[in-house]
């Protein structure tokens, strides 16, 4: 990773900025939806890789199946005391749970080590996507699944032109631009020969415009914009509300891909 992302991420303030938008206008729940499509067995060994403050495991604690042992890793150390305080409020599963910081592209784990490994909206933060997942499926058991959610191009389309129009930059899911859903699907039928995909769109009314404004300035380029920029874009901001009758739509598009490990499948490539 480099220095800004670091920096963006030492601890969950810019994440819980865009996911507290998204808690608030989202009509449909993240957690719940993520969940109601990842099949994880009971007593299973699962890698959260990138997995931040465990916001997941905490929100869906009582919903997860029976047993289930939890290793998340993430390459903040601020992240990873998130997470562990977080979790400890779950005794029931953090007596279960383990933490490291570690990398995507060199997970120190033994192969074949986990049931179930997930890779939820960090694929575009790391040096080599292709190196991450093939560490991925490196630690899985052959019948394993790994998970990887990441966003449409068009994710957020409203705001991000916006965004341009203020400070500059593409009319673009930052995120996206580097490691989009279409990308995902590929990069994933490159390792595994089961491979689903699970798209969400949700329609959200913001009914406030400094909310909005928070979610474009805690990403990039908005989180470099000068003063005058950030005026402009509350400005810009708080016309489109008004010309939407004090609303503001916005589109989220975000999904899931699934790849399940066939014994054999990549060593016969």
């Amino acid at each position: 990773m480099n220095d800004d992302v670091r920096q963006q991420y030492a601890t969950s303030s810019n994440l819980a900025k865009r996911g507290s938008f998204l808690g608030k206008y989202g009509t449909v729940n993240w957690f719940s939806w993520l969940l109601d499509r990842m099949t994880i067995p009971e007593n299973a060994d699962v890698l959260d890789v990138g997995g931040g403050p465990g916001w997941l495991w905490c929100a869906q604690a009582d919903q997860l199946p029976n047993g289930i042992r939890l290793t998340l890793v993430d390459t903040s150390a601020g992240m990873i005391e998130e997470a562990k305080a977080n979790l400890t409020r779950r005794t029931d599963l953090v007596a279960r749970s383990t933490f490291r910081v570690a990398d995507a592209v060199a997970l120190p784990f033994e192969d074949k080590s986990f049931d179930i490994v997930l890779l939820l909206h960090v694929l575009y933060h790391v040096d080599d996507c292709r190196t991450a997942l093939a560490e991925a499926y490196r630690v899985l058991r052959p019948g394993g699944r790994v998970f990887v959610s990441t966003n449409a191009t068009d994710n957020m389309a409203e705001l991000h032109e916006i965004g341009a129009r203020s400070y500059g930059g593409e009319a673009v899911d930052p995120g996206a631009a580097i490691f989009s859903l279409d990308r995902a699907v590929d990069e994933m039928r490159a390792l595994f020969d089961d491979v689903h995909r699970h798209d969400l769109t949700d329609v959200m009314t913001c009914t406030d415009p400094d909310d909005a404004t928070a979610v474009l300035l805690s990403m990039p380029p908005g989180n470099a914009a000068t003063p005058q920029q950030r005026q402009r874009l509350a400005r810009h901001i708080r016309e489109e509300t008004d010309r939407g009758d004090g609303t503001l739509l916005v589109t989220r598009r975000t999904g899931l891909v699934e790849g399940i490990k066939v014994a054999g499948c990549l060593e016969a490539r």
